[in-house]
């Protein structure tokens, strides 16, 4: 199938890039001199990310993400890199019963960067590592809830000439994947629903960026060549966005895409194996 015929079946990539050239447009003409407490209190943010995947064995990947995010009124704009090796589970993991599925479905184990250009304050880069593990908790026939919990070191560096600033913090996310020809409702082959909600507890805070909690309806749709889009609105509570602003209300639209080789993909049923193929590995 040609991507022209594709694209124009899925008009929800052509919202997704349209409101995030708003969001975009709105956040460089409203930049200001200065940024009170009761202007990012409640916020906008776009988020934009590109996630794919190397193999290394068969039981053995690395997830990459690269993106970009900014928020309105016009605080800063945040670059990211990350990548996360995931270890699927061995077999002494898995369930006795034979053709189960393992609880633990894999451990991962990464590091990353995150460069924040702030247009009042001096700008903060951070260096990030990752140790986690996915499982499932099976619920009723045809659905799962999977698992992510992760401890993340985080070192924060401030140009301002303070150095570094050092955290730790435990996230934990429940998250289950809905598509139409999985649960009976037939639809256009390819659309899916991921659902997450996330936990995050700061045992030890940095300068910026402590979350909260975070829940993330979406929508997404997987290309017969392994392209995958997901639309995102996404609500996230979080303190020290600024240096005076002790918490605020994040209301997000994040596109993501992830690129996968046609020698590696996942199979569009069941639905729940997208979480398994990478998606949600990075989600930061």
């Amino acid at each position: 199938m040609h991507y022209e015929a594709l694209w124009s079946k899925i008009p929800i990539a052509k919202i997704a890039l349209s409101l995030l050239g708003v969001m975009c447009y709105l956040q460089s003409v409203s930049a200001q001199d200065s940024i009170v407490d009761q202007e990012v209190e409640v916020n906008g943010q776009a988020w934009l990310d590109y996630n794919f995947r190397t193999a290394m064995k068969d039981s053995r990947f690395l997830s990459t993400q690269v993106g970009f995010r900014t928020i309105n009124p016009a605080i800063f704009n945040r670059f990211l890199g990350i990548s996360t090796l995931n270890l699927r589970a061995k077999s002494w993991f898995k369930r006795k019963q034979e053709g189960a599925e393992p609880w633990i479905r894999s451990y991962h184990l990464g590091a990353g960067i995150i460069y924040t250009n702030n247009f009042n304050e001096d700008n903060n880069f951070e260096f990030r590592l990752i140790q986690g593990m996915k499982f499932a908790i099976p619920t009723i026939k045809g659905f799962k809830i999977y698992n992510y919990s992760r401890i993340e070191e985080r070192f924060q560096y401030s140009f301002d000439g303070l150095g570094w600033d050092t955290g730790f913090r435990l996230r934990h996310r429940f998250s289950i994947t809905i598509s139409w020809k999985k649960h009976y409702l037939h639809f256009t082959e390819g659309f899916y629903f991921p659902i997450s909600a996330e936990l995050f507890f700061n045992l030890k805070r940095t300068d910026r960026f402590n979350d909260l909690i975070r829940l993330s309806p979406g929508i997404g749709y997987k290309f017969e060549n392994g392209l995958k889009l997901e639309l995102y609105a996404i609500y996230n509570r979080t303190r020290n966005l600024t240096e005076t602003n002790n918490a605020s209300n994040d209301l997000i639209l994040r596109l993501r895409i992830f690129k996968e080789k046609p020698n590696q993909l996942t199979p569009l049923a069941p639905a729940n194996e997208f979480d398994e193929s990478g998606s949600g590995d990075q989600n930061n």
